[in-house]
């Protein structure tokens, strides 16, 4: 079984990250791809069972773009982003709203073609967030993304958590520690250990298991 996690960069300037996990949460192998096409071959050689990209693979319901010049519409009026976003905030978890104007927009219209794209090659994918992940899992207390101490207290969490960690940890850097976390959230989604929050039309988002 193979199982990867994506830490997609919004742009083909900057490479993206790969972290591919086994059914039992063991490493296979680190990589990473600039534009595309370049996940694309990965995927046609490794045959995954299922991807997880840590960015939105959906639109607002109502919304066709993101772009503040078109005259499409939230079909709720008073949301200001998708379902799972606007839960994550009740749960006191941030995230990025996918709204017109978003700073991220670039990156949501990414993601959106690459699961498109990979759907239609008969790729299983799901949307995870590495944040709510890292929050769920380890709670609320850890160093804020950009502190110096981050990356230390991520390697120092996940190592037990996935088998095989030990011989990347130097190379290790906050991208291949968010693609870590969401291939972890998807083999505990093959094992049957998330929740998800959204719509089916928004797109749903796979957390670990929330607290009852």
């Amino acid at each position: 079984m193979v199982i990867l996690g994506v830490d997609l960069r919004a742009s083909s300037k900057r490479s993206s990250t790969v972290v591919a996990l086994d059914g039992d949460s063991n490493v296979l192998f680190f990589d990473s791809f600039d534009d595309d096409p370049g996940l694309h071959e990965m995927v046609q050689s490794c045959r995954p069972d299922l991807i997880a990209i840590g960015a939105p693979l959906g639109l607002p319901g109502g919304l066709c773009c993101l772009e503040t010049t078109c005259s499409c519409r939230f079909s709720n009026p008073q949301n200001k982003g998708r379902q799972s976003e606007i839960d994550l905030a009740r749960m006191g978890i941030s995230c990025f709203f996918t709204n017109k104007g978003s700073i991220i927009r670039n990156l949501i219209y990414r993601s959106i073609k690459l699961n498109q794209h990979l759907s239609k090659m008969g790729c299983r994918v799901i949307e995870v967030y590495p944040h709510a992940t890292k929050v769920l899992l380890f709670g609320d207390n850890a160093p804020p993304k950009n502190s110096p101490g981050s990356v230390t207290y991520l390697k120092e969490k996940l190592t037990p958590l996935v088998a095989g960690l030990d011989p990347h940890l130097d190379a290790m850097d906050r991208n291949t520690c968010d693609a870590v976390l969401n291939a972890y959230t998807a083999v505990l989604h093959w094992q049957e250990k998330t929740d998800m929050l959204g719509t089916e039309e928004e797109g749903m988002l796979v957390l670990p298991k929330l607290p009852s």
